[in-house]
């Protein structure tokens, strides 16, 4: 079934999914009349009620089925994710950025499986039993690319022959694309350009990958969605962030750059709050990576100077 929405871009939930296809507008599995569609929401919600949808290590997407108060049932839209190859209908991933916010369009997936699982907190908190949907992504990618450092960990792998090299590859391609998918589960979008259309973002790790464990090389809280520009100052240690999430500057910077790359790199930006996990990389990074100190507390704005620049570029 051909579908308008870009891999890894951002839509309307009202105006172009359900305007065009139908079905239920509220809740987290959509299945309209009349297309052979089933429409499945991952995100926010599950959160709030106590549990979230999440990726094992073998790439399979585990999405808990809708049912907000008592044990989930086999009926309806869990029926229809359950049932969707046997019903000849396309089971399709959107995740939720947020109440107000445009959804992401994750793209096709096939339902291998479910189980239940007892003892999850229903939405007043009582214990109940869920029923839980192993999916496997149909998609090649989520439309986000690799840093700058991590692909070249991925050519590095072509650079010899034989079979060795070649599971080398494939290891190093699955891992990066499983960090990926677990990556845009704690990342919204770049926190200096605010982009969160994954057509425009790199996944970057924190801790680089040749200094990390193999746990932390898929581990989403060592990353970062960075536009591509701001990938390659993160990457090289021109940029970090201190423990309480301000952004800094190294002295490496060459002065007129940020200005040049139309980065706003010169007041207090709103970073946002990093988990205690992703500070743990954070500090790693700022320690090994990053090329030097100056805070943005620094670098006010001189009137004077031309197209923005200030004394901090100056300097």
């Amino acid at each position: 079934m051909e579908l308008p929405f870009d891999v890894g871009a951002l839509c309307n939930r009202k105006e172009q999914i359900h305007a065009v296809f139908g079905g239920q507008q509220q809740g987290g599995i959509s299945t309209p009349k009349e297309h052979p569609l089933v429409i499945a929401f991952t995100g926010e919600a599950g959160v709030s009620h106590g549990y979230h949808d999440f990726w094992d290590d073998d790439e399979v997407f585990h999405y808990f089925g809708e049912g907000q108060v008592g044990d989930m049932k086999y009926v309806a839209g869990n029926r229809a994710i359950g049932e969707h190859v046997k019903d000849g209908k396309t089971l399709v991933v959107f995740q939720m950025m947020g109440k107000g916010r445009p959804y992401r369009y994750l793209g096709r997936f096939m339902c291998l499986s479910s189980y239940v699982q007892p003892d999850t907190p229903d939405r007043e908190g009582q214990p109940r039993s869920a029923i839980v949907f192993r999916l496997r992504s149909l998609e090649a990618s989520l439309g986000l690319a690799a840093s700058e450092k991590d692909q070249a960990e991925i050519d590095a792998a072509f650079d010899d022959v034989g079979a060795t090299s070649a599971r080398r590859e494939t290891e190093v391609r699955t891992k990066q694309r499983l960090f990926r998918e677990r990556l845009i589960g704690v990342e919204k979008g770049c926190r200096l350009t605010g982009i969160e259309d994954l057509r425009f973002l790199r996944a970057s790790h924190i801790k680089p990958w040749a200094d990390s464990s193999h746990s932390e090389r898929v581990d989403g809280e060592n990353g970062l969605l960075l536009a591509p520009h701001a990938d390659l100052l993160f990457d090289r240690g021109w940029i970090s962030f201190s423990s309480s999430g301000q952004l800094l500057i190294s002295d490496a910077l060459p002065c007129d750059m940020p200005h040049r790359l139309g980065l706003n790199l010169k007041k207090q930006l709103p970073i946002g709050r990093f988990s205690r996990k992703q500070l743990e990389f954070i500090e790693f990074h700022r320690d090994v990576i990053f090329l030097g100190t100056r805070t943005l507390e620094a670098s006010a704005i001189d009137d004077d100077l031309p197209n923005g620049v200030s004394n901090f570029d100056k300097a």
